[in-house]
Formats: C-alpha cells, sequence, structure tokens
C-alpha cells in the first residue's frame, strides 16, 4: 500500500480529544511481525495481551488514549496499518 493510500484510509482516523493529534489504533493481543512493522513506523501503537474491560481503540504521539464510537473507521485503519 501506497503512503498516498494509507493517508487517505487514515483520514477519517479522529483527532485526540486532549490535544487535537491525530489517532492511530491501538492494537491488543501477541503481534505478529506486520504489527511490529507497522508500530515501528507509528502506525499503530501495542498495547500488550492484557485487554481491559473498556479497552481504549485510539492513541497519539503525546500517549493520550481514548474510544470513539465508530468501529467501521477503526477497522479500516488497522487495515491499512497492517497492508504493505
Amino acid at each position: 500500500m501506497s503512503l498516498s493510500e494509507y493517508a487517505g484510509k487514515m483520514a477519517n482516523a479522529p483527532d485526540c480529544p486532549v490535544c487535537g493529534e491525530r489517532g492511530v489504533p491501538i492494537l491488543y493481543g501477541l503481534p505478529t511481525r506486520v504489527a511490529r512493522e507497522a508500530a515501528g513506523a507509528g502506525k499503530v501503537r501495542l498495547f500488550g495481551c492484557v485487554v481491559p474491560a473498556e479497552p481504549d481503540q485510539w492513541s497519539c504521539r503525546q500517549s493520550h488514549t481514548w474510544r470513539a464510537d465508530d468501529d467501521e473507521v477503526l477497522l479500516a485503519a488497522i487495515e491499512a496499518a497492517l497492508k504493505r
């Protein structure tokens, strides 16, 4: 996936309610190699294997975390981040 395709898919990602930065999706669980590469590129954040009862879905570079109501946007962002 090209950088412009990725940017297009991330255009609907929510902004942080605290600082206003664009959010990236949070992934829980044991990461695959592709997920580790995406995290290294700043496309996702890895939060480990312990999933809280009400897990946050998004994070910004300032490490603020939050939930959003649109699961379709979240899934599209995760899919875009994990494609190469």
